[in-house]
């Protein structure tokens, strides 16, 4: 809302650029009663307006009045209720309520976006590498006898021989298992990363506590 009688239109303008220069490549709708009749269009105030949407590429898009008032013994209309955007190709739809608040009309838009939908779990199969898995494998290959592998003249023979136990062992103590996976889902979070978020959420705790005896 900008009132006539606390800011006027030149400090509007300038807050205005400001923000949007700020706002630089971003889609941006500004809604409210800015108190320019939008009809008068030979009028300054309107031209002033006017050529700010244009140098930012906006467009105001209520085209109907917004506000009936009587003065005296006549009724004014006046479209001062805005909406002002640079995404107007993004609009469904903009236009004047019949529902009032006081003297002005509610004015409303709807626009056209796609919410994309979180990605779901998938399920993965992986071999069970959990810290008792690793320890009986470890124990197994401690106990294994390599000599008759290390003597044998038959490198490449032995080298299979080698090959196949290991694999068919590694399948014995690591058994597959589904998962479920989400690229943002952190399974199972190091110590590490358990302490910084409890540290995180003790400080925001104590963040809110401070905001409360403002």
């Amino acid at each position: 809302y900008r009132s006539t009688g606390f800011c006027k239109l030149d400090n509007f303008l300038d807050y205005f650029t400001e923000c949007m220069n700020k706002l630089k490549g971003k889609k941006v709708i500004w809604i409210g009663d800015i108190n320019v009749d939008q009809n008068k269009i030979n009028d300054l105030e309107y031209r002033k307006l006017d050529s700010t949407l244009k140098s930012f590429n906006m467009v105001q898009t209520i085209q109907s009045y917004t506000r009936v008032a009587k003065r005296g013994n006549k009724f004014t209309q006046s479209t001062i209720d805005v909406i002002i955007t640079n995404c107007y190709s993004d609009f469904n739809s903009s236009t004047v309520l019949q529902e009032q608040i006081g003297d002005h009309y509610a004015i409303k838009f709807q626009l056209q976006f796609k919410v994309e939908k979180p990605a779901k779990f998938e399920k993965k199969v992986i071999h069970d590498y959990n810290y008792n898995n690793i320890k009986a494998f470890q124990t197994y290959l401690a106990n294994l006898d390599f000599t008759p592998l290390f003597q044998s003249s038959q490198v490449d023979n032995a080298v299979s021989i080698l090959e196949t136990n290991l694999n068919r062992y590694h399948d014995h103590f690591f058994p597959l298992k589904t998962i479920k996976h989400h690229e943002k889902f952190i399974f199972k979070p190091s110590k590490e990363s358990l302490d910084a978020i409890k540290i995180k959420n003790r400080l925001h705790r104590k963040f809110k506590r401070k905001l409360k005896k403002v």
